[in-house]
């Protein structure tokens, strides 16, 4: 009987081993998906940059080109700033989903040595 209820609850932090690793895995996989569109927004904001700096060449000012650059790059910024607050939030999700494994791994380690033990 005893060894039954070990089994049951050595299968139930297993899964619960199961579920945290995959957490991790999906934070990890969300925070790599966040820095590529946040570097790909850095790059459109180089490009808005580049293009303002054109449309104010020597001799040459393009008053609707330059506001509309002017309006793309405030926007971009914006996009920058809550990417970066994701990018934080991010990160510590992902600090919370390592605990949670590190702790369902201890749980598991403490069950199969109890285990052991009873068996023994």
């Amino acid at each position: 009987m005893r060894q039954s209820r070990f089994d049951l609850l050595h299968g139930l932090r297993r899964r619960r081993l199961d579920a945290c690793r995959m957490q991790l895995a999906a934070v990890r996989r969300f925070g790599d998906e966040l820095e590529s569109r946040l570097s790909e927004t850095v790059q459109v904001s180089g490009s808005v940059i580049e293009e303002q700096r054109s449309a104010i060449g020597p001799g040459d000012l393009v008053v609707e080109r330059l506001a509309d650059c002017r309006r793309r790059r405030r926007e971009l910024q914006q996009v920058e700033r809550m990417l970066a607050r994701r990018r934080d939030l991010i990160d510590e999700v992902t600090d919370l989903a390592r605990s949670n494994l590190e702790e369902a791994v201890r749980q598991v380690e403490v069950i199969e040595k109890l285990v052991e033990k009873v068996s023994g």
